[in-house]
C-alpha cells in the first residue's frame, strides 16, 4: 500500500479518531450513572465496558493509521489480529456475560451482532491491505465507522436507561 494512498485518508482518520476519543470520555460519564444500580457490574462488564472498548479500537485504529509510514505487512497484521479479537471478544466474551438477559431485539443487534460484524469487516480489510486491493482503506473506514456509530448508539441507549431507571429521591432524576 502506497504511503500516499494513506494520506489521502489522513484528515479522515484524524476525525474519526479524535471522535471516538470524545466519545470514550462520555463512557466514563455513563459509567458514573451507575452508583446507585442495582446489577451495576452486569451493566459495567456487560455492556458499558465492551461499548468503551469498541470505541478505543478506533480511537487506536485511527492513531496506528495517522503514524507516517507504517509498513503493509504491520497494517494487516495488526488489523488482522484485531478484527479477529474483535470477534471473540464482542461475539463469545459479550455474549457469555449478558447470557440470559432478555434483551430487546435492537439491543440484541445492537450489542452483541453488530460489533462483531464490523470486526469480521475489519478482518477482510486487513487481508485487502495485504493483498494490495485498490478498495482496502475503504473497507477499513467502514468497519471504523460501523463501530463508532454502534459505540455513539450503545452509549446513548445505556444513558437513556440510566437516567430512566434512576431513584426518584436522586437530584436530577
Amino acid at each position: 500500500m502506497a504511503s500516499s494512498a494513506l494520506s489521502e485518508w489522513r484528515d479522515f482518520y484524524v476525525t474519526i479518531g479524535t471522535a471516538s476519543g470524545a466519545i470514550v470520555g462520555a463512557a466514563f460519564v455513563v459509567a458514573s450513572l451507575t452508583a446507585n444500580q442495582e446489577k451495576r457490574e452486569l451493566g459495567i462488564n456487560g455492556f458499558i465496558t465492551p461499548t468503551a472498548v469498541h470505541l478505543a479500537g478506533v480511537l487506536i485504529g485511527c492513531a496506528v493509521l495517522i503514524v507516517p509510514s507504517p509498513s503493509v505487512l504491520f497494517l494487516a497484521a495488526f488489523f488482522g489480529v484485531g478484527g479477529l479479537a474483535g470477534i471473540v471478544y464482542g461475539s463469545v466474551i459479550i455474549g457469555f456475560r449478558v447470557k440470559g438477559l432478555k434483551l430487546e431485539l435492537g439491543d440484541r443487534f445492537w450489542y452483541l451482532l453488530a460489533p462483531p460484524l464490523a470486526y469480521a469487516v475489519m478482518t477482510v480489510a486487513a487481508w485487502a491491505i495485504w493483498s494490495g486491493a485498490p478498495y482496502a482503506l475503504s473497507l477499513l473506514a467502514v468497519s471504523l465507522i460501523a463501530l463508532l456509530v454502534i459505540g455513539m448508539r450503545n452509549l446513548w441507549d445505556m444513558a437513556t436507561f440510566m437516567i430512566l431507571s434512576a431513584p426518584k429521591d436522586r437530584p436530577g432524576a
